[in-house]
């Protein structure tokens, strides 16, 4: 199972993905359908519907005035995860180590964008990063998971960008301002669900910037693996469906390159994940009119 989302005539429609094309599943988001129904009901919905439906647009012929969007809009809880892959840490200066728990903030829904639309600079003179990331995308209720029936609490995985303000972060730990700023949350290009990947612990990641190679590494160098992650933060915090959790960025972010290097207007960035695709969004200046 493979959804994504686009505007058609100003309204959001939700699509399957299959090999014959898209078929229109309904004109609701997938986190409003999540919330409302939870992940099996959802499951069963598009089950039928690509047993029913119409294919709405065939492979390679999406029409140019549909806007792919964000596969989720407005998850309730989006919850990112620092400092997690082992290759990550060997980069970072000290006094970064690994810790006994996972790091875990927030990030604001406000920030998130969808395929194709343009990461924008804040200033002229920002330091800002790139960071690429499997989100995890949880189905059901979740308190107090265990490793045995953690997976079965999500529905899909999909990708995110965890572009990232440094001098900002470099400012108290501003976290909350530095990964929330407008447009600072790519999201895409679409939900794969646990039917085609039944085991998020060996998928290769990467991020290129106008095509040269700046993050490679795969799922198994995760310090808190999301198992782990799961049980860790059903602990304390319950998860309803829809809900988020970005699993971290390995090595190879611009900050920590030699020398530094950050985003500017014209660059293009694509993050991708093994078995959920790539996700490109262009760079523009601070002064660029939102979209």
């Amino acid at each position: 199972m493979r959804l994504c989302a686009f505007e058609v005539e100003g309204q959001h429609h939700l699509f399957a993905e299959t090999p014959a094309g898209l078929i229109d599943i309904a004109m609701r988001s997938l986190d409003d359908l999540l919330r409302d129904q939870g992940g099996g009901a959802v499951r069963m919905g598009v089950a039928a519907g690509m047993r029913g439906g119409r294919i709405a647009a065939e492979p390679d012929q999406i029409p140019a005035e549909w806007r792919r969007l964000a596969p989720l809009q407005r998850p309730a809880n989006q919850l990112f995860v620092g400092v997690n892959y082992r290759d990550h840490v060997a980069e970072l200066p000290p006094p970064w180590k690994m810790t006994a728990d996972p790091f875990v903030f927030s990030k604001l829904n406000s920030s998130i964008i969808g395929p194709g639309d343009p990461i924008r600079l804040p200033s002229d003179d920002a330091s800002v990063d790139y960071e690429a990331e499997l989100l995890v995308v949880i189905g059901e209720r979740a308190s107090r998971l265990t490793t045995e029936n953690a997976l079965d609490h999500v529905f899909g995985y999909t990708i995110v960008n965890d572009v990232t303000e440094r001098a900002v972060q470099a400012t108290d730990n501003q976290l909350t301002m530095a990964k929330g700023m407008d447009t600072f949350c790519p999201m895409g290009p679409s939900i794969v669900g646990t039917d085609e990947i039944e085991d998020p612990s060996e998928l290769e990641i990467w991020t290129a910037v106008n095509g040269e190679d700046r993050q490679r590494s795969n799922t198994n160098q995760l310090i808190f693996s999301v198992v782990d992650l799961l049980v860790s933060l059903t602990r304390t915090v319950t998860l309803q469906p829809g809900d988020t959790i970005s699993t971290g960025t390995p090595a190879g972010v611009g900050a920590f390159r030699t020398p530094p290097v950050f985003l500017a207007p014209g660059d293009v960035v694509t993050v991708g994940v093994q078995g959920i695709g790539e996700l490109t969004n262009p760079v523009v200046a601070a002064d660029s009119v939102p979209a």
